[in-house]
Order: C-alpha cells, then structure tokens, then sequence
C-alpha cells in the first residue's frame, strides 16, 4: 500500500515539472514563428558590354571585392579611338566652314551696302545731269532759230544730253545689280545656317564617338563582389553578353514560412536568425516585407489546382 502511494506521490511530482517546464516553454515562445525554410539573399549583377568587341584585359577575378565605377574589363578600343579622331578633324572643318561662309555674309552685305549707296548717288547725279543737259540743249536750240548759235553747238548739245540719258539708264542697272546683291546675301546667309548646323552635327557625331570609346571600359555599376567570371583576354564578346557577375555586399534573410504562421506578423517585428555555417551565434534583426503573394504564384510553372468535386447525392 505505501508503495502504490510513492508512485502516486511520484507521478504527480513528474507531472507538475512537465506541466511547469510546458508552461515555461509556452511562455518563452508565445507568439513567436519559427522557421528552417530561409536563405540569404544579395543583388546579383549581370556585367556586360554595351558594345562588341574583343577582350584586351580582365581586370579582376573570382572573389575579388570591387568598387562603384572601378573598371573591371577592357576591350580593344584602337576603332573606337579613330572614330573619335575621325570627329574630332571633321569638327575642325565645319568650324572652318561656318566661319568661312559668316565671314561671306558680312562681306557680302558690306559690298550690297556699298554697292546700293553708290547706285543710288550715282542715279541722282545723273538725274541731274539728264535735266542740265536737256535744258541747254532746248536753249542751243532757241539760239539756233534766232541765229545766235551755230548747228554744231546744237549737235554738241544733243550729243551731251544723249551721254547723260545713258548715265541714268546704267545708274538704274547698278541699282539693280546692288537689289540682286541683297538677295545674294540671303543665300550666303542660308548657307551660314546650313554651315551652323553643320557644327552641331559634328559636335553630336564626336559625343557620340567618344561615348563608344567609354564603351570599351567595362566598369562596376556598385559596390560588390566578384561571384563569377565569365570571360578572358582574347575573347570576343556581343553587348548583353554576360563577362562578370557581381555579389551585393547588401545580404538579408528571405524566410518561407506557413500560411498560419503568416496572420500575427508585422514589419519591423524583431527576427533572430541563426546560420548554419556560423553555429551558436544569434543575429538579431527585423521583418522589413511580407510578400503580397506567396511563392508559387511567381513560380514559372504553375502549381497544380486539383480538379473540382461536386457532391452528389444517392438516394437510398
């Protein structure tokens, strides 16, 4: 009889320290999901070159650490570097053309300018001349019906109003020829423009050829480290082609975890992770997004739905 009561006694001992080590336990993880289904996850960056080419130097290997805007591949640029050569000459000579073609436009409206005044004094000195020797030619006239001047006065008097009739009658031409001098002008200064934009198009084309010569500098976009190298000297390579694959230095923690484990969290709910590769150490961080959909619906294959059962219903 007194042991059935020690066993007793003892049961109910070892049933309040699982009860109390339960209750301790519940009260460590209340609230609390864990997880062994996570990965850490960095930015991959795909290097690659813009252009193609041959490659002249690989400048960092596997595992190398690399900086924002360091270079990390070099392509032969003897092309690129003629092309901006090739620019650079052909700037030269359309700065020389435009200024060539502003010096006419000046000139020309320097000589239309000069070329008007002169027409236009010259047209009213003949005019004057026009009406000098017509009224003494109507007066040797005159004189030769009274008999005061002889017929070869009167013949000099019509030869002089004759020359002065053809002064005017150039005057007019040399006016003429200053008007088509102005519109000369607006064609030299049309060429000018085109001579003008001529420059800028050579301006564009040398950008253009030094933004290729850039181009053969393949450079790291940021801060990371060198995963995998994809390529070597000598190789030929096409843009999009793949030559490096840069890790980020950024890392996080991607956790997959059940749908009713998914309802009690939040962002910025603490996290404490522990990392196979580095045992009994705990990371303390936090729950910075929850995806908007879970991972088989971004999955390439789809999940599979099971088919729909209706009930059917048997009559006894």
């Amino acid at each position: 009889m007194q042991r059935c009561v020690t066993k007793r006694k003892i049961g109910m001992a070892l049933a309040v320290v699982l009860a109390g080590a339960g209750a301790i336990w519940v009260g460590a993880n209340w609230g609390i999901e864990q997880t062994d289904d996570a990965q850490l996850q960095s930015h991959l960056y795909q290097v690659s070159s813009r252009i193609p080419g041959t490659v002249d130097k690989v400048l960092v290997d596997a595992h190398d650490p690399v900086q924002p805007g360091q270079p990390l591949v070099l392509l032969d640029s003897g092309d690129q570097r003629m092309q901006v050569l090739r620019a650079e000459a052909d700037l030269i000579s359309a700065f020389s053309q435009a200024d060539a073609a502003q010096v006419t436009v000046g000139a020309d409206r320097s000589d239309a300018s000069a070329g008007e005044s002169q027409a236009r004094g010259d047209q009213l000195d003949a005019r004057a001349e026009v009406v000098r020797t017509a009224a003494d030619l109507k007066r040797y006239q005159s004189l030769h019906r009274q008999g005061a001047a002889t017929q070869q006065q009167v013949d000099l008097a019509e030869s002089q109003y004759q020359q002065s009739l053809g002064r005017l009658s150039h005057s007019r031409g040399s006016q003429a020829t200053a008007r088509s001098r102005q519109a000369r002008i607006q064609v030299d200064a049309s060429k000018a423009a085109a001579a003008r934009a001529g420059v800028l198009q050579a301006q564009a084309a040398l950008a253009t050829a030094k933004l290729q010569l850039s181009y053969t500098t393949v450079r790291a976009a940021a801060a990371a480290v060198v995963g995998q190298r994809q390529v070597e000297a000598g190789q030929g390579v096409q843009p999009s082609q793949g030559l490096l694959i840069l890790v980020g230095r950024d890392v996080w923690v991607e956790a997959n975890v059940k749908e009713t484990q998914v309802s009690p969290m939040r962002m910025g709910n603490r996290a404490d992770l522990q990392l196979d590769g580095v045992p009994g150490v705990v990371f303390h961080g936090h729950v910075t997004s929850l995806s908007p959909a879970s991972g088989a619906r971004f999955a390439l294959p789809p999940p599979i739905t099971p088919p729909a059962i209706s009930p059917r219903w048997c009559n006894g």
